[in-house]
């Protein structure tokens, strides 16, 4: 996805799984832009590398 094609980068519900957190806590972060993402159609695919889990 876009210039950054050796990162992996998580679905909605992979991002989820992995900081084990709610779908709406993760559209919580995205607007205050605590995650790094890029949209495609209606889907959303996050950059989890450069993300800090906050519990």
């Amino acid at each position: 996805m876009s210039d950054r094609k050796n990162e992996q980068w998580f679905s909605s519900k992979e991002a989820q799984k992995a900081l084990k957190i709610s779908a709406c806590e993760l559209m919580h972060r995205r607007e205050r832009g605590e995650l790094t993402f890029e949209k495609h159609g209606n889907a959303y695919f996050y950059l989890l590398s450069k993300t800090k889990d906050k519990k």
